[in-house]
């Protein structure tokens, strides 16, 4: 990958950028080398201080397309693709600083970068909400970000598929403070796939992931509460059995419970709390739900009738013997 250090003209990230994005339109065509590649051109340009901003969309659209591969676990790949995911958020809380603006996200099917400065004292609590919609890609007029919000807040109408809600502590938001900008990211990923668990086994349900990244100028710019929720999507003949809020522990390399709890599963959304930002999925099971044919309940009936049939006659046997 030294090519990629003497790539540093506008032009030249603009060409492999597009370059990139072209080669991995097929994802299930690419090979664990031809992710790990990918993933590191990406790394690169999303780092790039010269990245324009068609650079970074080209290179979140590639990262996107990742998410569609289904190459076997290989351990090259993992480190580039998690390496992606500290990259993404470092963009997120980045991107609208660079851009000198408010709000700025970049949306594709698999992947949803956004990121917001906000005054600290203008605001309760920020609210990230990705809605429902027909096709289960993300679309940018489905992605909802509200800066002042008291609580978790879902329009009449509308289905959330993923939402994060963060409260700040009373001093950040208080007026008797020096006024602080806070620097918000948020990315949200379709499923998984960059995150490789080891404890967990991976099944045939899709796990979305949603990262949130705070930072301030003032140390009391911390969150006090973060409050999440997840809308699974379950396969025909099953429903929920039970889940688990995590988030992922780079030090371990795999996802854990610690400052995390769930709450209570309702109208198909998982609800979860935790007392940090990072990357966060609800783990969930599910089991099957059973229907047997019509001629198998007769059988059943008529085999439990005969047994309860034979038990009385046995009964009645031994009292006439005694």
């Amino acid at each position: 990958m030294s090519f990629l250090s003497q790539l540093t003209g506008p032009a030249d990230l603009e060409m492999l950028a597009s370059s990139t994005q072209i080669l991995t339109s097929n994802p299930e065509e690419l090979t664990a080398e031809n992710v790990t590649t990918a993933a590191q051109i990406a790394n690169t340009l999303l780092l790039s201080p010269n990245a324009t901003e068609t650079v970074r969309v080209a290179a979140v659209a590639t990262v996107s397309q990742l998410l569609n591969a289904s190459t076997p676990d290989d351990s090259q790949e993992n480190n580039a693709t998690l390496g992606l995911t500290v990259t993404l958020d470092q963009l997120s809380v980045n991107l609208s600083q660079s851009l000198n603006t408010s709000q700025s996200q970049v949306v594709q099917p698999n992947l949803v970068v956004q990121s917001a400065q906000i005054p600290a004292a203008d605001t309760q609590g920020v609210q990230f909400t990705s809605l429902s919609g027909t096709s289960g890609s993300f679309v940018a007029d489905r992605i909802q970000l509200n800066t002042n919000v008291s609580t978790v807040v879902v329009e009449n109408g509308f289905v959330a598929d993923a939402l994060i809600y963060i409260r700040f502590t009373p001093e950040a938001v208080s007026g008797r403070q020096k006024p602080s900008n806070v620097s918000l990211g948020f990315v949200l990923y379709q499923n998984d796939r960059f995150f490789r668990s080891r404890r967990y086994r991976r099944g045939r349900a899709t796990i979305r992931v949603l990262s949130a990244s705070v930072r301030g100028q003032e140390r009391s710019v911390v969150p006090q509460h973060v409050e999440m929720l997840f809308r699974p999507t379950m396969m025909n003949g099953t429903s929920l059995y039970d889940f688990a809020c995590v988030f992922w522990d780079y030090s371990l390399q795999d996802w854990s419970t610690d400052g995390c709890s769930k709450g209570n599963a309702s109208d198909g959304v998982l609800r979860c709390f935790c007392n940090h930002t990072t990357n966060f999925a609800a783990l969930w099971s599910f089991r099957e739900k059973y229907q047997y044919a019509e001629a198998l309940d007769v059988i059943s009936i008529v085999g439990l009738s005969f047994s309860i049939l034979g038990l009385v006659v046995t009964i009645i046997h031994h009292i006439k013997v005694k």
